[in-house]
């Protein structure tokens, strides 16, 4: 029995995919540009999270939607991600599925060149090669400045995490009678005047500091 061969795309879609790294950035940038092309909500997938691989719920419901003739638009290459051998591997899976992928900085994917595509792929291939290597080399380039940063933040005796909280006078006190057992954790709370949920966070609060600033005098 012959293998039925598969149907033509009697109706082209066109998606949109847009990346932030966090909910801290905004998506009106790449979202104006969607619209701009004339796609509908329904056709554009948005992800707020890391571009470090493609493990993104979005992505791969726009993945499974994805058929044979349609067209994907990003609004920069680094938007589809920032691992040059993923982002590689991604848009080979993409050709192979024959679903072309418009991306704006990447200018001549944005054009048509009819039969003579094989030069459009050699030229794309090369520019995908070279902005790849950026993208991932900034995301190297962030972590490294990050890691230092906050080495440097914390060899200044600068806080970081959660802010610390405005203790009740004399906590420092209580809290030591409450660890050496001469007063029950009721006896501080009834002293302090505070809940037990209070007291929780407070300890917590005073633990960290005093730990932290235990490491800095070493």
């Amino acid at each position: 029995m012959k293998k039925q061969q598969e149907q033509p795309n009697q109706n082209p879609q066109r998606y949109g995919y847009i990346r932030i790294s966090d909910a801290t950035q905004k998506i009106h940038r790449q979202m104006d540009f969607m619209k701009e092309l004339g796609l509908t909500e329904d056709h554009i997938f948005v992800d707020k999270q890391s571009g470090k691989d493609f493990n993104r719920p979005a992505y791969k419901r726009l993945m499974r939607k994805l058929k044979s003739g349609d067209t994907l638009y990003i609004k920069e290459l680094d938007r589809l991600g920032r691992n040059k051998e993923e982002i590689k591997d991604e848009l080979n899976k993409l050709r192979s599925k024959q679903i072309r992928v418009k991306i704006t900085n990447i200018p001549t994917t944005m054009h048509d060149f009819g039969e003579d595509d094989w030069i459009l792929d050699m030229v794309n291939n090369i520019l995908i090669e070279v902005l790849a290597a950026v993208a991932e080399q900034e995301r190297i380039t962030n972590r490294q400045r990050q890691a230092e940063g906050i080495a440097a933040a914390r060899a200044r005796g600068v806080h970081l995490g959660r802010p610390i909280l405005k203790l009740p006078d004399n906590f420092a006190y209580y809290y030591k009678c409450w660890e050496e057992k001469t007063m029950s954790r009721a006896e501080v709370l009834k002293a302090l005047q505070i809940t037990p949920s209070q007291w929780f966070s407070y300890s917590r609060s005073y633990l960290n500091h005093r730990d932290t600033g235990q490491k800095n005098n070493k």
